[in-house]
């Protein structure tokens, strides 16, 4: 096995131990005003959706700065599993927590599981919020839709006149927190799925995608071949857009576009709709993405991350100037 497969494998396999974008508060709530049934918040639910982020968390053992961009950290820390990871924490990333940061200190940083990520060791994560010490509060990072549920059905908010609501810099946020990506602290929730909360305070995150100037000029690679494909692109939300049916089709899964519905059908149970965030993988629940099909030219395109959130592959990813897309399976 070569470096770069062993390097994806070593990835892919600490990926399995990262946490989706909640995180809880050590101390045990157990009633609420007004009688409502509610559980112990860390109880599990069964998800079906995604977050659109991830957590690692872990003990800082060293601090510097950024050679690379100004006014950024680089903060290396170990988890109790003695895996390491670099956090990134930009100028950008809003910090919460009363504990000074200092080697030492356990911290959670937050990133965006969507954004195309270097697969290097230690992985490196860019993070958009980061918890330092323990809150009082348990913390939700996540996109949430026009209902104010989180994106991977996890949370409700009921927002009250009693929530704090502010932007990332720190100022009273007046507009409206549906679809969009926020920080949230709360306590109990009811007994439901999605569990609803009244959360204590929401922080509004301006939403940042790293940008590629090469995108249209990078090599698709599945399964360790090169394949012939039409360009991908970036769209104007930073997310990197793919010809599904070139991939698909190099996967062994044939492609079906229903003119009539503007729709397409992969393999037996996957199916998708050009201009809808919205995607469906056999019998379960729909999958919402952040961003929709797209028709350009007569070529369907969808997000990277279709590959491994509704395809249900290993790895969809950016390396040296190349998008790969594989199943780790099939690297041995």
């Amino acid at each position: 096995m070569n470096s770069k497969k062993m390097i994806a494998l070593v990835l892919s396999t600490s990926v399995l131990t990262l946490s989706a974008g909640t995180i809880f508060a050590s101390k045990d709530i157990s009633q609420v005003e007004g009688g409502h049934e509610i559980i112990p918040i860390s109880a599990e639910i069964d998800q079906i959706n995604q977050s659109h982020y991830h957590s690692f968390t872990g003990s800082v053992t060293e601090m510097r700065e950024s050679d690379g961009v100004e006014g950024s950290m680089i903060v290396t820390v170990k988890n109790d599993q003695k895996q390491i990871a670099n956090i990134i924490i930009s100028k950008d990333t809003y910090l919460l927590g009363e504990n000074p940061l200092e080697v030492g200190t356990v911290i959670t940083g937050f990133y965006d599981a969507h954004a195309p990520m270097l697969m290097i060791y230690p992985p490196q994560y860019n993070t958009e919020v980061v918890v330092v010490g323990e809150l009082g509060d348990n913390i939700k990072v996540d996109l949430f839709d026009q209902n104010l549920v989180s994106a991977d059905f996890f949370l409700k908010l009921n927002v009250s006149e009693e929530t704090e609501i502010i932007s990332q810099n720190g100022e009273n946020f007046e507009g409206d927190v549906s679809n969009r990506h926020l920080a949230v602290l709360y306590g109990i929730t009811t007994r439901s799925i999605p569990a609803q909360t009244s959360p204590s305070k929401i922080i509004v995150l301006n939403k940042k995608q790293e940008f590629y100037q090469d995108v249209a000029s990078m090599d698709i690679v599945v399964d360790n071949q090169k394949i012939e494909a039409p360009s991908p692109y970036q769209n104007e939300d930073g997310v990197i857009m793919i010809p599904v049916r070139a991939i698909a089709e190099a996967l062994g899964f044939p492609a079906t576009w229903e003119g009539k519905t503007q729709s397409v059908r992969i393999g037996m149970g996957i199916t998708l709709t050009i201009g809808k965030d919205y995607y469906t993988y056999m019998r379960t629940a729909p999958i919402y993405l952040g961003a929709a099909p797209e028709l350009i030219n007569g070529v369907t395109y969808v997000p990277l991350h279709f590959f491994t959130d509704v395809m249900r592959l290993t790895n969809a990813y950016v390396f040296e100037g190349q998008i790969v897309i594989d199943d780790l399976e099939k690297m041995e």
